[in-house]
């Protein structure tokens, strides 16, 4: 959520910092012990207090408080973790494959939008706590049974259950993407009312003029 400005700007300081250090008593003050305790401390603490300051700073910006920002950032760690499984199964029919490659690329755009854009976790709350670890539970027992590969009609009609239940849940995902983008989409309609409002207007000058 920092973006890689943040990053590079952050490990530079930790690098300047804990170099300065080292410098400072194992070169200058001939303490090579200290000098290389303080170089790796030195950089841990300082990307600590660094990344600390570049959280506070961020949530601000948003408009969010320190707590919920903490608790979004989490939340999309452990999402990518459930997408990288959900996206890592692997099934023996087509379709199947084409489903769980469709709903990780669904989840990713999610996660990508919110993202950039913290506040529309809100938004989709049941996407983080509810659909996509149902749907990363239900692929990890559809991938199980297809490996075992054992005939009979419970298994056949559990993995035919299971199948459209994951087809329901991708129904459920692009129904997610669509309320994280529906704040993007309201407010590109006002604009594009006001455009064609302005439009009108300056019509309505130019036909004054000409008579």
């Amino acid at each position: 959520m920092l973006g890689a400005t943040n990053f590079i700007t952050r490990h530079a300081f930790n690098f300047l910092i804990s170099f300065t250090l080292f410098t400072v008593f194992a070169l200058n003050l001939n303490m090579e012990f200290v000098g290389f305790a303080l170089l790796f401390g030195g950089y841990y603490v300082s990307n600590l207090v660094i990344l600390n300051i570049q959280k506070s700073k961020r949530s601000k910006a948003l408009g969010i408080t320190k707590a919920d920002y903490n608790l979004i950032e989490a939340q999309l760690k452990q999402a990518r973790d459930r997408v990288n499984q959900l996206s890592q199964q692997r099934v023996r029919s087509i379709k199947s494959f084409r489903l769980l490659n469709d709903m990780s690329k669904v989840s990713r755009r999610l996660l990508n939008i919110v993202d950039k854009n913290p506040h529309k976790f809100y938004a989709v709350e049941d996407f983080f706590y509810s659909h996509l670890p149902s749907a990363v539970e239900l692929a990890d027992k559809y991938t199980l049974l297809t490996k075992e590969q054992v005939k009979g009609t419970d298994i056949h009609l559990a993995l035919e259950e299971t199948r459209k239940t994951l087809k329901v849940l991708n129904e459920t995902f692009e129904d997610d993407l669509r309320s994280a983008l529906q704040s993007d989409i309201d407010h590109l309609k006002i604009e594009l009312d006001f455009a064609k409002l302005e439009h009108e207007k300056r019509q309505e000058r130019l036909s004054g003029g000409d008579h």
